[in-house]
């Protein structure tokens, strides 16, 4: 055995000769300790090498990844040689060279590791385990052996074997503390997502950077066992503040992933204040956004706002505040904004998102004043833009013989949104659909709107095009009865305007109105696409009432109806938790 080699990088003589051995006599020049000890060995044929490896030239890459370890590279060789072995589906090919190595330095570990991937990915099981073995041997106290021999166990869902080997390490070293994200991930495989989330809390604890693998290692847990993940991860008295940072970052990323984005926010949101929270914050924000949670986006970004008070978050988050519909907060936000900006900076920046959130809140004539008092330093351009949102303003506010003169000042044509929308409330289609199908940012409104006319057998609705108008300028109830009253008139799209007619009633809580309006679609209209959606809204509606029976009733009807429905996974859900309910009670 040869003594006092470090792990992970072999003496530069003993790498020389024994690469000269693999390559076929290479003769590699002696070089100077000082030298050694000013450069990084082997620096720039790890860099070709990665670049070759990038570039998929896995064949040059193994030739430069070769020379790095010749010069001293041994880490980033041989895993770059691994990596490109297994590229080719050659990863045979490293063995002979890990071995020549092994039997110099026993103890390296990125070689024992190396050597034990390998073997696993070439399917000598039994040479993997006697690998394991032979690692392990060299310092029975060593977790290093243990921690990569599991690893590879769990990736192939040896479950019993990763089990067996995890006892003894325990055994070995005296404890569970070394191995608690073996454990975790060991759990988390075997489906026992209570134990996995607190063997992850111990691990947490030291090792707060790991949230990200936690969360990764425990997203896949099913709903029903959600709740226990929340448990074992939620914050105690006396939890170290570290601790609380890499719960909180946990928590927040799974209920990303579990589609519950204001969940994860009220995890972040009640961590201390300070300058790397915010940038915490912020993340979230971007995931959130993308994630569809715009609103929780908006408090991220305000609440990160607070702590730097920099315009561009008050911004940012009033532009989130919009996409999520929350116009009078974004008017809010960027007026704050505007207060921290110079004139130049005001008009550019914050007044766009003031003038569309005064036109969403119908308030044009404001927005108007607005844009007027910002003079000279709103170009022709900008007020030609302004004039479109301020005719969806007028369009709010009711007026729309002003929303018409202010879509003609803006230079629009048909293929303009505005100008779709002014078509679809004459009950023009085709002009609409010219339109609105221009709009970069497909709104629910615009989606709707799209979708009618698409199921229209008509050119012409002026009927519905008045429940459209109703619905933009706010009377919610005008235009659910509209809706419902036009809808037969509608060749093809009469069970949906009957479904959006029930979703406006839903919203204004007219519950009894919009059941009756389900029940109709399901009862006259069984092949179309919403007859599923009204089953589940009739279910839903006899479950609010305590008429658990009905409610199964309708669930079991929709599954057996519609067995390829989007929602049928959702009929079975409400269908467990009735069953389960039911249980309770008894």
């Amino acid at each position: 055995m040869v003594r006092g080699i470090r792990a992970g990088r072999l003496p530069q003589a003993l790498v020389a000769a024994l690469v000269a051995v693999l390559l076929g006599g290479a003769m590699l020049a002696a070089v100077p300790g000082d030298a050694l000890a000013q450069a990084q060995p082997g620096e720039g044929a790890v860099r070709r090498a990665i670049d070759l490896e990038n570039a998929a030239k896995y064949r040059e890459a193994i030739a430069a990844y070769r020379e790095a370890v010749a010069q001293g590279a041994t880490g980033q060789g041989i895993l770059g040689l691994e990596r490109s072995f297994g590229a080719l589906g050659q990863e045979d090919s490293l063995l002979p060279m890990l071995d020549a190595m092994l039997r110099a330095a026993p103890r390296d570990a990125i070689l024992r590791g190396a050597l034990l991937r390998t073997l696993r990915a070439i399917g000598r099981d039994a040479a993997a385990r006697r690998a394991f073995d032979d690692w392990r041997a060299l310092d029975a106290r060593d977790p290093a052996p243990y921690r990569e021999y599991v690893r590879l166990l769990l990736i192939d869902r040896r479950v019993e074997s990763a089990d067996s080997v995890l006892r003894q390490a325990v055994t070995a070293l005296g404890g569970a503390k070394e191995f608690a994200t073996e454990f975790a991930d060991l759990y988390a495989t075997m489906g026992r997502w209570d134990a996995a989330a607190a063997a992850w809390r111990e691990a947490l604890a030291d090792a707060p950077y790991l949230d990200q693998s936690a969360s990764y290692s425990l997203m896949s847990a099913p709903a029903a066992a959600r709740d226990g993940v929340r448990a074992a991860l939620a914050t105690r008295a006396g939890t170290p503040l570290p601790l609380i940072f890499a719960l909180a970052r946990t928590v927040a990323w799974l209920e990303l992933r579990w589609g519950a984005p204001r969940d994860g926010w009220r995890a972040l949101s009640a961590l201390p204040p300070a300058d790397s929270t915010a940038q915490l914050w912020i993340d979230f924000a971007d995931e959130a956004q993308h994630a569809g949670g715009a609103l929780v986006a908006r408090d991220a970004l305000e609440a990160a706002h607070r702590v730097r008070r920099e315009p561009a978050l008050a911004l940012r988050a009033a532009a989130a505040a919009l996409s999520g519909g929350d116009a009078a907060g974004a008017l809010r936000l960027a007026t704050l904004a505007t207060a921290s900006l110079d004139s130049a900076q005001a008009a550019s920046d914050a007044l766009p998102v003031r003038v569309r959130a005064l036109a969403e809140l119908g308030r044009a004539q404001e927005a108007e004043r607005l844009v007027a008092a910002y003079g000279a330093r709103v170009t022709v351009a900008q007020r030609r833009l302004y004039a479109r949102s301020l005719a969806w303003g007028w369009i709010r506010a009711g007026d729309v013989a002003r929303a018409r003169a202010a879509a003609a000042q803006g230079g629009g044509d048909d293929e303009d949104v505005v100008s779709g929308w002014l078509a679809l409330f004459d009950g023009n289609l085709e002009v609409a659909r010219g339109g609105l199908r221009t709009a970069e940012e497909k709104t629910p409104e615009i989606v709707t709107a799209l979708a009618f006319i698409s199921r229209a057998k008509l050119t012409r609705a002026p009927a519905i095009g008045a429940a459209f108008l109703a619905l933009a300028r706010g009377d919610s109830a005008r235009a659910s009865r509209a809706f419902e009253q036009a809808a037969d008139s509608v060749p093809g799209a009469t069970p949906f305007l009957l479904a959006l007619a029930a979703r406006v009633a839903g919203a204004e809580r007219d519950e009894a109105r919009a059941l009756a309006l389900w029940t109709r679609i399901v009862d006259q209209h069984p092949s179309s696409p919403e007859a599923p959606e009204g089953d589940l809204e009739w279910a839903r509606a006899l479950e609010r009432r305590g008429d658990r029976a009905g409610a199964t009733a309708r669930y079991e009807h929709l599954i057996l109806t519609w067995p390829d429905s989007a929602l049928v996974p959702q009929a079975r859900a409400a269908l467990e938790r009735l069953r389960n309910t039911t249980d309770d009670h008894r």
